[in-house]
């Protein structure tokens, strides 16, 4: 019986994301997003309600269910690393899973074969470039499709095999990381 995880997210497109990774993976679980209140999302609004948002979802637990933070590592545009620091010691204190996207959670999608070759671009590990999330606009662009958060997620995500983990060393960590959670028991 698998249980529901409540994912504590920058903004409620990385959910959909995971959702539909997992989805294609064949790994059956509910995902619950968490996500700071406000009209904007990112890693220094997450950071700063990390705590408040740990509370909430512990409120939501159930037996079979489990909490995790999913946050773009940024290690190109925030070398300091301030608002990752903080979110990581917040999750040691609750015992809650952290999960580090390197360095963007869009290097996943660029590491999925079928969304690869739905944009006719070589599969391959994106953990280290540098703003995963332009090159994926570049690419929708290129292939005549609207841009990642203008309508063109959708199709993306409808392209997602799943199989990113091959290439992307932090999406197979992060998957890792979810071995044994009690919400996918």
């Amino acid at each position: 019986m698998s249980g529901i995880i409540y994912l504590i997210v920058e903004d409620a497109t990385d959910c959909e994301l995971i959702r539909a990774i997992l989805s294609a993976k064949k790994i059956s679980v509910q995902v619950k997003p968490i996500i700071s209140p406000g009209k904007t999302g990112g890693i220094s609004r997450l950071s700063s309600k990390i705590d408040d948002l740990i509370r909430d979802a512990k409120t939501r637990l159930k037996e079979h269910d489990c909490i995790a933070v999913l946050y773009d590592a940024d290690q190109h545009t925030d070398p300091n690393q301030t608002h990752q620091k903080k979110i990581v010691e917040s999750c040691k204190q609750h015992k809650i899973k952290h999960i580090p996207a390197q360095d963007e959670v869009e290097a996943w999608v660029l590491a999925d074969s079928g969304v690869c070759k739905w944009l006719n671009q070589k599969q391959k590990n994106w953990d280290e470039a540098r703003k995963p999330k332009d090159t994926l606009d570049t690419w929708l662009k290129n292939n005549r499709k609207p841009s990642y958060y203008s309508g063109g997620r959708q199709d993306v995500l409808k392209n997602l095999v799943g199989d990113g983990d091959k290439y992307s060393d932090s999406m197979r960590a992060a998957l890792k990381l979810l071995e044994g959670a009690a919400c996918l028991k």
